[in-house]
């Protein structure tokens, strides 16, 4: 009789585990910033979720409010770290996309860590207006 080559079990339940990884790293991308995460609703800029774009420009002391104030009024942005210290913060209705019909409100830090100037670019409809 012929005999067939046998894997040893370690190699063999390897590559199921390779298998089931890949199965579920392929299902994480499908969740992931484009696939079923981004099919619902816009998310909310701000850690409290009924914080308008209007009341948050409010909760920003330009002059006087710092990093560490803006961090506890409204939650971590996305960050921009200039070599000259400045830093830019922004907030936008659905974080997962940048089209240009997504609100933002940014933020400008000097090298101090101060609020040096603040402001809030509406949606634009898709059509231009």
């Amino acid at each position: 009789m012929k005999r067939l080559m046998q894997l040893p079990v370690t190699l063999r339940s390897g590559s199921v585990m390779a298998g089931v990884l890949a199965s579920c790293l392929w299902l994480a991308g499908c969740a992931g910033a484009y696939g079923f995460a981004a099919a619902g609703d816009s998310t909310h800029p701000f850690r409290n979720p009924g914080l308008s774009m209007q009341a948050a420009m409010q909760a920003v002391a330009i002059g006087t409010s710092n990093r560490q104030d803006v961090m506890a009024a409204l939650g971590p942005g996305t960050v921009v770290r200039f070599d000259s210290g400045y830093e830019v913060w922004v907030y936008r209705k659905n974080p997962l996309r940048s089209e240009s019909a997504n609100a933002e409100f940014v933020i400008l830090f000097d090298p101090s860590g101060h609020v040096k100037k603040s402001r809030i670019r509406p949606a634009y409809d898709a059509k231009g207006g």
